[in-house]
């Protein structure tokens, strides 16, 4: 199973890198991994109303970009 390594940027800018990464069966499953992330920040309270401008960035382990998901933009979830 490929692995994936999601990266959170803002713009050009990676402010975490993953190292670790995620095996997913595809990237479609790739991109709905980092969507549900991002909607699990969106929910936290604590974090600051500038989460909307990260991003997640989808990475194949030979450094392909799959996608970037915008925080609250994609997830479906009401914006607080």
């Amino acid at each position: 199973m490929p692995r994936y390594f999601f990266h959170l940027r803002l713009s050009s800018r990676i402010v975490a890198r993953n190292g670790v990464g995620h095996d997913c069966p595809d990237d479609a499953a790739a991109r709905e991994f980092a969507r549900l992330g991002t909607g699990l920040f969106v929910l936290d309270p604590f974090l600051p109303s500038l989460f909307e401008q990260y991003c997640f960035e989808v990475v194949t382990e030979d450094g392909t970009t799959v996608s970037q998901t915008m925080a609250g933009s994609q997830t479906g979830i009401p914006k607080r």
